[in-house]
């Protein structure tokens, strides 16, 4: 306590020096902190769900692209659900989920737009979650013609004004009568996503059945828009698992053409989420631990100068009987308050700093999970600690050596550091410098990388070019052909500007997220321009004629656009195509 009482009192006497200090730790361990932040929601801290080590999600591949895809996994179709469920011995249960889009729910006179979820009645009980009010899904729900939905707390608060008695209650979602079972706890949701979180969970009874009479997605082998989750039974590894599924994925290559390329994919749950979000993460580590080595060096450069002033004083205490080890701990002590001081004022600037990131950085998996927790005030705290003795145990030694004829010499002429104190804090320099290299140098090739990019051929000419998304309600424009009346309004002259108007089933020119087995190549403005069309499933992108032309994309290899393309008046599955856009 007396060195804590001695070092407030010889820092206070300081203000400006303190200041500096304290602003230029506050400035290293903040940005540490906030990204540890991060680190800690999106992978450190379990998912919210029982047992979550032993949640993996399941997922296929295409072999041509690659042997081992890590934990880039894709979707899968229903029927391919039902063949894992089934036939599988190394889970407790499987599950499945699709997007329902956007949804109109109507009570009474009060109609909203909602995200939903369509959910196989194992999910549930999966997670080892119970709703707040009601009950879950059982598994008769799952077959056609069983109307009934959970909602989220959210929606429920929002909504229905937390009415308790909303249970049994009939709603109307999407024109059609669905009774209400359920309510979930407060902040749950699944699946985990960044954007869009899910307000409602329908069974899977609406989509293993259509309005039209046509085949529906649940019966195609080709519809693969399905999520698959599961629970490892225990003691069962991911290793057994993996090869128990690659057994039956193997078994598809003689039954279904259409399988011959395909693999699947065991992945933990977690890791299937975060997916290239980790390596990000951890590159955003490195750089913050540089702009923390920075802070360090400076500040031991500034203790360093500092003990140059003190070491008269610390001369006389080591003449009063000080030992060497008293002095440094004296000098560790106030380094240390530094370093603490630093890293309360460096907390205040990460909580800044996360809500920031998350305006910033929206594609963040678990980006609502991010807020200062015990673990994270832990590592501050450790954090404050670490820096406060590492920045001053360097200055701390030299100083506690102390030249006692030389310091009362110096006390009559003036101080000078002398030659080794002088070459200390230039090699403190030159570290100072190196590492300042090294993030102006990352951030320079981050910033390249950025602006080849930019330069980078899209494939077509996107000049002029806007797109509308546009949600049709299902209950009022039930098929294909009521849907193309968005295309219809734009050329009816509602839209007098607009020409040279197409359709498409994606909100992109070209849907980039599942590889298709189409391996075309499209030129740009140059031959050397290429692009791979891919796409989420073999249903998709539907696409009206015009919209490669209006593009002006053109043929590598091929001399019709038709070769490129398979055109098809066929109707989208009613998952596949959520929000017809315009162009």
């Amino acid at each position: 306590m007396q060195n804590l009482s001695y070092a407030l009192r010889v820092l206070a006497k300081q203000p400006l020096f303190t200041s500096i200090v304290i602003l230029t730790f506050a400035l290293g361990i903040g940005a540490n902190t906030a990204v540890f932040s991060v680190l800690n929601a999106v992978l450190l801290r379990p998912l919210p769900f029982k047992e979550p080590q032993n949640l993996v999600a399941l997922g296929e591949f295409d072999m041509r692209e690659k042997a081992d895809p890590g934990t880039e996994i894709e979707s899968i179709s229903y029927l391919d659900y039902v063949d894992w469920r089934d036939q599988t011995k190394v889970f407790e249960r499987v599950a499945v989920y699709t997007n329902q889009s956007v949804s109109t729910l109507t009570d009474g006179n009060q109609a909203t737009h909602v995200q939903g979820e369509s959910v196989s009645a194992d999910l549930f009980p999966l997670l080892g979650v119970q709703p707040m009010l009601g009950r879950m899904f059982l598994p008769k729900e799952d077959e056609p013609g069983n109307h009934v939905v959970i909602l989220s707390n959210e929606l429920w608060q929002r909504q229905f004004g937390g009415d308790r008695g909303i249970i049994g209650r009939n709603v109307t979602l999407d024109g059609k009568q669905f009774q209400v079972i359920g309510v979930m706890p407060p902040r749950f949701t699944y699946p985990l996503r960044f954007t869009n979180p899910p307000e409602l969970w329908v069974s899977m009874s609406i989509l293993r059945a259509t309005d039209d009479g046509s085949l529906p997605m649940t019966e195609q082998r080709d519809n693969d828009f399905f999520q698959c989750i599961a629970r490892l039974k225990p003691s069962v590894s991911i290793q057994q698992a993996q090869a128990n599924i690659d057994t039956i994925t193997a078994s598809w290559h003689q039954q279904y053409p259409q399988k011959i390329n395909t693999g699947a994919k065991v992945v933990p749950e977690l890791s299937a989420m975060v997916g290239n979000t980790r390596s990000a993460l951890l590159m955003l580590c490195a750089m913050a631990g540089c702009v923390l080595l920075v802070a360090c060096v400076n500040v031991a450069n500034l203790l360093l100068a500092r003990s140059l002033s003190r070491n008269r004083e610390i001369s006389i205490r080591a003449a009063l009987g000080a030992g060497r080890w008293q002095i440094i701990k004296q000098l560790l002590v106030e380094s240390t308050l530094l370093g603490t001081l630093g890293g309360f004022s460096g907390l205040l600037l990460a909580v800044w700093g996360v809500d920031s990131m998350k305006a910033f950085l929206p594609g963040i998996p678990r980006i609502d999970e991010i807020s200062p927790d015990p673990r994270v005030l832990a590592f501050t705290a450790l954090l404050s600690l670490g820096v406060g003795i590492f920045a001053g145990l360097l200055p701390a030694w030299r100083a506690s050596q102390p030249n006692l004829a030389t310091s009362m010499n110096e006390a009559t002429r003036g101080s000078s550091e002398g030659a080794a104190g002088g070459r200390t804090r230039a090699g403190l320099v030159v570290i100072e410098i190196v590492l300042a290299l090294v993030l102006l140098a990352s951030a320079g090739l981050l910033v390249e990388s950025f602006l080849r990019l930019q330069k980078v051929p899209a494939g077509f000419d996107h000049t002029k070019v806007m797109t509308a998304r546009i949600a049709l309600p299902n209950a009022t424009y039930r098929s294909a052909g009521a849907k193309s009346v968005s295309t219809s309004t734009f050329k009816s002259g509602r839209c007098p500007k607009a020409n040279n108007l197409s359709r498409k089933s994606t909100s992109s020119l070209l849907n980039i997220f599942r590889p298709c087995a189409l391996r075309s190549r499209l030129a740009a403005s140059s031959p050397s321009a290429m692009i791979k069309i891919r796409r989420r499933s073999r249903l998709s992108p539907r696409v009206s004629p015009s919209s490669i032309s209006r593009a002006k994309i053109r043929s590598a290899n091929a001399s019709r656009r038709t070769d490129l393309i398979r055109w098809t008046s066929r109707p989208c599955a009613k998952s596949s195509v959520s929000s017809p856009t315009c162009i």
